[in-house]
């Protein structure tokens, strides 16, 4: 969390391998990023990572289970038929409500069910990581609360979720928040693990509270 232009989205990138680095280093899954060839990191991205933005870029020309099931079949990691990749990518969208909308096209869907659709593309090759970057930006509340309870779900499941926000209610369900200025990190919050509904105004409470006092 943090102001607008304030970093957020370029320490995001730059821990993906988006972006390069121009000091430190960045060791993902036993590998310094900087050390690796543009290919390189790019088969790391489609392999161990998943992306979920808030412009939900997908491709007009194809079906939405289509465009989900796409990453899967440019990659090398799992491999099986593309009839076993079309179960998975059904499985995934069985997952998260929007089943009915597989054989849809990206103009005939809710915003809600196309962020929810970029879920499980980000899923389809089962990324030790997800990086989610305003991922609720462009959703009304209630669009807004169903794709982060699906995270939450990810998440408690094993998935690592980096994510950018400016909303409280969207980060108060986050194990661990950190605000930045200017490019660095001006404090850390630890709310721990998000368990239930019930707990989420206070948490919510709590996190404004600490914002507040760094300035928010």
């Amino acid at each position: 969390m943090g102001p607008s232009g304030s970093g957020k989205s370029t320490l995001l990138y730059t821990v993906s391998g988006m972006n390069g680095m121009t000091a430190g280093e960045v060791i993902f899954c036993g590998r310094n990023l900087g050390n690796l060839k543009e290919k390189e990191l790019a088969r790391l991205r489609l392999n161990e990572m998943g992306f979920i933005f808030q412009q939900m870029y997908m491709l007009k020309n194809l079906t939405v289970l289509d465009n989900i099931i796409l990453p899967a079949c440019q990659s090398d990691k799992i491999r099986e038929s593309r009839k076993e990749t079309a179960r998975r990518g059904c499985d995934l969208m069985h997952k998260l409500g929007i089943i009915e909308i597989a054989d849809n096209e990206i103009s005939e869907v809710s915003g809600g069910q196309l962020q929810r659709a970029c879920i499980c593309r980000s899923m389809i090759n089962q990324p030790g990581m997800i990086f989610a970057d305003e991922p609720t930006g462009a959703l009304n509340r209630a669009a807004s609360k169903e794709v982060m309870e699906e995270l939450t779900k990810i998440n408690g499941e094993g998935t690592t979720i980096m994510l950018v926000t400016h909303d409280v209610r969207v980060a108060a369900k986050c194990g661990r928040v950190l605000y930045i200025v200017d490019g660095n990190i001006k404090g850390e919050y630890n709310l721990g693990q998000y368990k239930s509904r019930e707990e989420l105004r206070d948490r919510e409470k709590t996190l404004n509270n600490w914002l507040l006092e760094l300035g928010w």
